[in-house]
């Protein structure tokens, strides 16, 4: 198991960083938000028993992204603007580490790219469409939003 100071991952040096600067500030708020990310890190890096690289840990901080974006929007329906709040809060810390998203236009080119060079005209081959702009991607494609545009062009 690895020492975060002796991380093969710039991004886990970062954000180890920003959770020392936290405690220093005082900012008890982003200091919990940073935490959740460490904790997920470390549990991945014990379930792996491997140092983890930016691409996984870019891939954790999708997952919690996604959990903060559906609790967020239960939170709203039972009007627990509280607990909402803390979410929005986490949800922009959580952005602050993961790269730029792709516009839905740079989404669509990609897969009109793919659908031709692997000529997909199935909805069958469906997968075979998501799991190449997964990878051309590096994971920066609102995944939601590509299958809906896949389905669309396939139908």
């Amino acid at each position: 198991m690895t020492n975060p100071e002796v991380s093969n991952s710039p991004l886990k040096i970062k954000i180890t960083e920003d959770m020392k600067s936290s405690m220093k500030s005082g900012d008890k708020k982003r200091l919990a938000a940073i935490k959740l990310i460490l904790a997920a890190i470390l549990d991945k890096e014990v379930e792996t028993r491997e140092s983890l690289t930016d691409e996984t840990i870019f891939e954790i901080l999708k997952k919690l992204s996604k959990k903060s974006k559906e609790s967020l929007t239960h939170y709203k329906e039972a009007k627990r603007d509280d607990l909402a709040e803390q979410e929005e809060y986490e949800l922009s810390v959580f952005k602050e580490f993961l790269p730029e998203d792709m516009s839905q236009e740079e989404v669509e080119k990609m897969i009109e790219d793919i659908m031709k060079e692997k000529s997909v005209t199935e909805m069958s081959q469906i997968g075979l469409v998501m799991g190449e702009l997964k990878k051309r991607s590096n994971n920066r494609a609102d995944m939601g939003f590509a299958s809906k545009f896949v389905k669309e062009k396939l139908s």
